[in-house]
């Protein structure tokens, strides 16, 4: 594949990239003359949060669950993001070098 080539392809796909932004913020604005559109758009951040976290969770299985306990324990308690989410990535590493189970 010539250099060419590759340059298109990066133009275009950044073309996309800023087409989907600028519509999203010109629909979003359109859309908010409804009640009920409104309020679905609300809650996509915490629907995307969501889908993004379970998965992950899931698949590391009963580990993967008691990692996010702990993470949530610990941000409960200390209200420190970053503490919370090493030590949910340190249980996470234990186990996977099997020194936690």
């Amino acid at each position: 594949m010539s250099s060419q080539n590759i340059i298109i392809i990066i133009l275009f796909v950044a073309l996309g990239t800023y087409f989907l932004r600028i519509s999203g913020l010109l629909l979003s604005n359109r859309l908010k003359k409804y009640k009920y559109v409104d309020s679905i758009l609300e809650s996509i951040p915490s629907t995307l949060l969501i889908a993004l976290i379970v998965p992950p969770v899931v698949k590391e299985g009963v580990v993967g669950i008691l990692a996010s306990l702990v993470v949530i324990m610990v941000m409960m308690k200390t209200k420190n993001i970053f503490l919370s989410m090493s030590i949910g990535v340190f249980i996470i590493y234990l186990s996977k070098n099997s020194l936690l189970f």
